[in-house]
């Protein structure tokens, strides 16, 4: 992983709004963990089966789970609700994603 980008999928219902705003917290996380090496894809949830495979973490707004990859709800961002628990549970997502 280490050289190469960190790929990051966003999905929200249309891949637009929702996405968008939970992306830039994202970006705004990974900035304070000194992360620089990643690619956000906004996507919607019914594109998002195309991405999984090239994906790294999987985040989304709505109840989605990957077996495969890490994935994370991450619908706080949007609403406000939880958002030092998600940004916490993201750290070590994005840490170990790191060091690996």
């Amino acid at each position: 992983m280490s050289n190469s980008k960190m790929q990051i999928v966003v999905a929200c219902g249309s891949g637009v709004a929702t996405s968008t705003v939970a992306a830039d917290e994202v970006k705004e996380l990974l900035k304070e963990l000194g992360i620089h090496n990643y690619n956000i894809v906004k996507t919607s949830m019914t594109e998002l089966p195309n991405l999984v495979d090239s994906a790294d973490v999987i985040l989304t707004t709505n109840n989605y789970k990957s077996d495969e990859k890490p994935s994370l709800n991450i619908m706080g961002f949007v609403t406000g609700i939880n958002e030092e628990r998600l940004k916490s549970q993201l750290t070590e997502i994005f840490t170990n994603l790191q060091n690996s």
